[in-house]
């Protein structure tokens, strides 16, 4: 099938290997794909250099991902090459290996967290306890595992391998001894909630809950992040709508700027919520799960429609904003599309800026400005999709715009 992206010696041993079948079967998927050529070439010939070295070690059928075998073979493979030709090339031999019998396989958009071994049977029951009584989403589950995973692998290096050795000594070491030298706070919550669980359960004698510190936090004490109404507009109009990447990403900005919405939403954004002729914007929001209807602004509509007719790749999927490289599918749910903000950030001579620097800056902006602009709390808050007006008051803080007007001037202090 592929015999002509082959020359030389490389089609014959092509022609004759053993796992032809199963390269024919990936590669056409990858054509399905919309692969690029180039980037299907490389795959071919990394599958039929990694098929050769199966048939010189006499191996039958195609092993396991996770063969001992498979793993050494890649660290030789990738030995001296640059990280990301690294990854490119475990790709490849994942993807020929995970394929199933028709040639598909399962995009990773990142390498999933484990747990050591001796974690696993505690692990496994616990994720299965907050995934039923506390609704956890499959996101915070993957937050979980990371957290969870490595608690576990400190353990195992100090010696622990069960729940039951645990002290309160290895609990404040972990949470105050990083590797960047900073305490782990993200991490409290998370600990907590296990140690109440696995006490609950018998694996610890008590709860360790008390030992996690509980570091003393003043909310409010930073005045909030934001934009000016000239740094905004000179981000927008930093990116360059004549090609359709950049189509895309002006739609995703604007939506961010214009209604402050979440990464999460702009993401699952499909075209069943967009009511064109009533000017509508119909959304579920991904965090809360509530209903959020706003208006379809002209600007925004003007943007969604350019990168909609003259933009986004061809696709069966309903969500709006696709990746602009094969395969063509929505953003992985780990994305917060953070990416998208550094190149116009750095055209707008805002790449070194302190604070934030992704799309939540625009949703504390819009908060900022509609409370100058003199908009009720709750109004910010259905715009916003806040259920509480007390959420809402941490975006917002301070009306600097009002405090300026009424502050005193220098001479009046000295009269």
């Amino acid at each position: 099938m592929f015999s002509k992206w082959f020359s030389g010696g490389d089609y014959e041993r092509y022609r004759t290997s053993p796992h032809k079948q199963r390269i024919d079967q990936v590669g056409s998927s990858l054509v399905q794909l919309r692969y690029a050529s180039e980037v299907i070439r490389q795959h071919l010939r990394e599958w039929l250099r990694f098929s050769l070295q199966l048939k010189k070690n006499g191996s039958g059928p195609m092993p396991a991902s996770g063969d001992h075998a498979i793993q050494q073979y890649l660290v030789q493979r990738v030995e001296g090459l640059s990280a990301s030709r690294a990854r490119v090339l475990r790709a490849s031999i994942r993807i020929l290996l995970e394929a199933d019998e028709h040639g598909g396989f399962r995009r990773r958009s990142s390498t999933p967290p484990s747990a050591p071994v001796w974690f696993g049977p505690v692990l496994t029951p616990y994720l299965q306890f907050v995934r039923t009584h506390r609704g956890l989403a499959a996101k915070t589950e993957r937050k979980y595992i990371q957290k969870l995973s490595v608690f576990a692998e400190y353990l195992e290096g100090v010696g622990i391998r069960e729940l039951g050795r645990i002290t309160p000594l290895h609990v404040h070491e972990f949470y105050e001894n990083a590797e960047s030298g900073a305490p782990r706070r993200s991490y409290g919550s998370t600990l907590r909630v296990f140690f109440r669980w696995a006490a609950a359960q018998g694996w610890l004698s008590s709860s360790l809950a008390d030992a996690v510190p509980r570091p003393r936090h003043y909310r409010y004490v930073n005045l909030p992040d934001v934009l000016s109404q000239s740094e905004l507009e000179r981000i927008l109009s930093s990116v360059d709508r004549s090609t359709a990447l950049g189509r895309r990403n002006y739609a995703i900005l604007l939506l961010a700027a214009r209604y402050g919405l979440r990464p999460c939403d702009i993401r699952h954004l499909t075209l069943d919520e967009i009511d064109w002729r009533r000017a509508r914007i119909d959304i579920r929001q991904v965090k809360t799960s509530r209903p959020l209807a706003l208006p379809l602004l002209p600007d925004v509509a003007d943007a969604l429609s350019a990168y909609l007719q003259d933009g986004r790749p061809a696709s069966t999927h309903r969500t709006i904003f696709l990746r602009h490289c094969a395969p063509f599918e929505p953003f992985a749910p780990e994305n917060n599309l953070a990416a998208i903000m550094r190149a116009p950030l750095r055209r707008a001579g805002l790449a070194d800026r302190n604070g934030r620097r992704g799309l939540y800056l625009f949703r504390h902006t819009l908060a900022t400005r509609l409370l100058a602009f003199g908009r009720p709390l709750k109004t910010i808050a259905d715009v916003l999709g806040h259920s509480s007006t007390q959420t809402t008051y941490g975006y917002t803080r301070v009306d600097l715009i009002g405090l300026r007007g009424v502050a005193i001037s220098e001479a009046e202090v000295v009269r």
